[in-house]
């Protein structure tokens, strides 16, 4: 490609201008950010993440653009913000050789200020958080910050974690929206849903504060950007920090594209990543192998989805079967194991049939707690949950997580695998139980997406398949789980 000149400039903390680029440099930006859709039902078959009148664009698009004139031999500009050091130096707790991902994942966001921390399960994404706003309080005198969350576990986990952290420096007192209460401090933990329903009674308090808002940070970005919940981020208009959490920022497949630009565009993109890779090397990540029986379903005519989960998972009393004797060999080699349902009626079938304890959004937030911590405490056991526990929540002692309903996004495959590998004192090996479902059509579809997810992340000999059809499987299941564990 010729030699094409295009000057970027900063002009905001979330916009660029490139009006100062030649004609062709006005036409590769261009270029740069029009994307082919490939929804067939759109209404245009071009997406453009750029203003053609103001010649902008936001802040999330400006490494697609720098990376399109770099492959294409492009000489380009960027005038940008540069931002003073830190003003204080960073927790010594997070400096350490073995955590040196966690003090540069804290440097790295403050050389933008705005972006996604992309940290997976057991990678101190709290600490790092927690360890980010107290270098904002440092650096500001005025101004606030909110953490936002969207389930009550990973609420009251957020407000206990950042409690902790300060205690070293005196202590700190943490503002509160959720359920009825309003009180908000410098720091402030709220669930999102809370903060909709206020803005949607038109409570002036909340959309005075939102506007005034220094600092924002959303947790589990990925499950945290509907629409919806894009109009709350958008009162924020005086942001200077923002911040976005996730192990998974970005969803799989072309569904998800428009989605997944959005995101890249409004949060200004992935600033610094830690791997899983990184974790196990350092010893915070166990090893773990994935084993997945194999059902060959009848070919019934299923009309919808929905229709094949209800009467191929949901309710199939062979499959159920199948569950409960992996539970109970896990049970009896005193393995603590985590169960995980997408359908609740399906989760309380196995409470049933097992006399494990079930937990969903429909328990007491007080007895959820009880029963976690009561099954943490013991040798073993196996505790039934609804997805409330598929994020977020730490659960380092659990060795098994069987994957009960299936599941296509592999953001969610991520996600519940990371429950259960955390080391603990005597644990450096886990195991994910998952299973496919061949039903010649979505179901397959879903469990193929899973097995690649898994073989993708720990490699295909890590990844076992047991043809159920074989009536020695359960057997063969018990020495493998015996082996690795070495029980």
């Amino acid at each position: 490609m010729a030699d094409i000149t295009v000057n970027i400039e900063r002009i905001s903390n979330t916009e660029y201008c490139f009006g100062n680029s030649t004609t062709d440099g006005l036409k590769t930006v261009a270029t740069a950010l029009t994307f082919d859709n490939p929804s067939h039902f759109a209404f245009s078959q071009s997406i453009e993440k750029f203003d053609r009148r103001r010649l902008t664009f936001r802040i999330g698009m400006l490494q697609t653009v720098v990376q399109y004139c770099r492959e294409n031999n492009v000489t380009y500009t960027v005038r940008d913000y540069t931002y003073p050091d830190l003003t204080v130096e960073v927790d010594k707790r997070l400096c350490t050789d073995e955590r040196k991902y966690q003090e540069m994942a804290v440097r790295e966001f403050y050389k933008r200020r705005f972006g996604i921390l992309k940290i997976p399960t057991r990678g101190g994404k709290t600490f790092i958080a927690a360890e980010i706003l107290r270098q904002f309080l440092a650096m500001e005198s005025v101004g606030n910050a909110l953490f936002v969350v969207d389930s009550i576990t990973l609420f009251t986990q957020a407000v206990g974690d950042f409690r902790r952290f300060f205690q070293p420096y005196g202590g700190i007192s943490i503002g509160e929206i959720c359920s009825g209460v309003c009180r908000v401090e410098r720091v402030t933990v709220c669930m999102i849903q809370t903060v909709q329903r206020m803005l949607a009674r038109n409570d002036r308090f909340i959309m005075k504060y939102l506007r005034e808002l220094k600092m924002l940070c959303v947790d589990e970005i990925h499950d945290n950007f509907s629409s919806s919940r894009m109009r709350v981020y958008k009162r924020c208009h005086n942001l200077q920090y923002q911040l976005c959490l996730s192990a998974t920022p970005y969803k799989a497949g072309e569904q998800n594209f428009t989605q997944n630009l959005r995101l890249r565009e409004w949060s200004g993109d992935v600033v610094y990543e830690i791997t899983e890779e990184q974790l196990r090397t350092v010893g915070v990540l166990t090893e773990y192998k994935v084993v997945m029986p194999y059902l060959q379903h009848t070919a019934d005519e299923c009309e919808t989805y929905d229709d094949a989960c209800r009467r191929m998972m949901y309710q199939n009393e062979v499959r159920d079967g199948m569950i409960v004797e992996v539970m109970r060999k896990l049970s009896n080699l005193r393995l603590k194991t985590l169960v995980l349902f997408q359908n609740l009626e399906h989760g309380r079938r196995i409470e049933q049939l097992t006399a494990f304890p079930f937990l969903s959004g429909e328990t007491d937030g007080n007895e959820r707690e009880r029963v976690k911590q009561e099954f943490l405490r013991q040798k073993g056991g196996c505790l039934l949950a609804s997805n409330i526990f598929k994020k977020g929540v730490t659960l380092p002692e659990v060795q098994v997580l069987i994957n009960v309903d299936g599941g296509l996004e592999e953001a969610n495959t991520i996600q519940r695998k990371g429950r259960v590998l955390g080391t603990t004192v005597g644990k450096c090996r886990s195991m994910v139980v998952d299973f496919i479902d061949d039903d010649g059509h979505w179901l397959a579809k879903h469990s193929s997406t899973r097995m690649e997810t898994y073989i993708r992340e720990i490699g295909e000999g890590s990844v076992t398949i047991l043809d159920t059809k074989d009536g020695g499987w359960i057997d063969d299941f018990e020495c493998r789980v015996r082996k690795w564990f070495v029980v």
